[in-house]
């Protein structure tokens, strides 16, 4: 889904590029941001060793982990790929979806038989008011904050991150930014961006009070937003420009360092994907949604201690299994994208557009 995508669109719209920066990507003066050699630096032969600030420093810094998050794609020798969050809301989105269908079909059908049929013409005219009021709701309001970022729109986002051209090929729908190919070396990472909730922008302007509840009050709702600036400062267009919203919600700092150490260091720098930290492309049916998605909590935590299927995750079972075919159904109303051959962003090695897990082969010669 593009709940965060869509939010940052509207407030562009409404407040301009640099407001809507500032306010809900929260890119301002106030932010830290991490650039693409600012990490843990293996030591080489004959250097000399660090300085004990040196090592503070490095002990401040995030490991590069996934910790059991699905979030890539795909993982080999040139690339990794990865989505954006939200995903999970899908389920949620359809439920609404179908429940605000169903109300506005059946003051529909009421008046359309009043009249076809011998009831009172104030009732028909009741019922088709009816019928705009919730069509109206749906419409303005509904619609595009909560429905156009889940349905007839793409699946999810796609994101590759190579290090062999060192750049970075985006997969969005165009009224979310659009496909985009960006450079590596020109990116910065917020690693604490949370919602701006129920902030105002001159409040977190003017407030760093208000600065440290919204950094504090990210939790499970925080994620990775990689900036990248204008190519000019002075450029009133803002060309080159680009955030995106990378990994599931609660990322941060750790699977910034796991896409920063792939890219300067290579694959055999970071930890190799576990079974629980693969997505699936492209469609995935209700028992593959379920398992994957969610279920992925209770099963990793019932791996961790070892001790069977938990009483938890029965009941997990229980109350979510019905979510699972309107999830399945949501997706058939999106399509899967995919990447232009002509930007060569797979280094000339086909890889399948279905399907979850590793691919082979993780290593091939690049081709040109």
């Amino acid at each position: 889904m593009f709940l965060s995508e869509n939010g940052y669109q509207n407030e562009r719209r409404s407040l301009g590029a640099s407001k809507a920066l500032a306010y809900y990507a929260d890119i301002n003066q106030h932010t830290r941001l991490y650039g693409i050699h600012e990490g843990e630096t293996p030591r080489r032969d004959g250097e000399p060793k660090p300085t004990r600030t040196e090592k503070l420093e490095q002990q401040k810094l995030a490991q590069p982990r996934l910790y059991g998050m699905r979030t890539l794609f795909d993982f080999n020798e040139h690339f990794i790929e990865l989505s954006n969050a939200e995903e999970e809301k899908r389920s949620l989105s359809s439920l609404l979806f179908f429940l605000f269908a169903f109300v506005l079909a059946l003051p529909f059908y009421v008046a359309v038989s009043a009249i076809l049929g011998t009831d009172p013409a104030w009732f028909a005219g009741a019922m088709f008011g009816m019928f705009l009021l919730v069509f109206c709701l749906l419409y303005f309001l509904a619609w595009p904050y909560l429905f156009a970022p889940a349905f007839f729109t793409s699946l999810r986002a796609r994101y590759r991150f190579n290090r062999t051209t060192r750049k970075v090929y985006a997969l969005r729908p165009k009224k979310y930014g659009g496909n985009v190919v960006l450079d590596w070396d020109r990116v910065q990472a917020h690693v604490r961006w949370a919602p701006p909730k129920s902030w105002t922008a001159e409040q977190l302007a003017t407030s760093e009070v208000a600065r440290e509840e919204r950094l504090r009050s990210a939790g499970l709702d925080s994620n990775l937003l990689l900036y990248w600036p204008p190519l000019d400062t002075n450029d009133p267009e803002r060309k080159g420009e680009d955030v995106l919203w990378v990994g599931p919600s609660g990322s941060g700092e750790a699977l910034w360092q796991y896409i920063r150490t792939f890219m300067e260091e290579g694959m055999d720098a970071v930890p190799r994907p576990s079974e629980h930290e693969w997505l699936r492309k492209g469609f995935s049916g209700p028992g593959e949604h379920l398992e994957e998605t969610v279920m992925h909590g209770s099963h990793l935590r019932d791996d961790i201690i070892g001790k069977g299927t938990s009483g938890a995750t029965f009941t997990n079972y229980a109350t979510n299994f019905l979510w699972a075919p309107l999830h399945s159904l949501a997706e058939r109303l999106c399509y899967w994208p995919t990447f232009p051959e002509e930007w060569n962003s797979d280094c000339g090695q086909k890889r399948r557009e279905s399907g979850i897990g590793p691919e082979e082969p993780m290593r091939w010669t690049c081709k040109p």
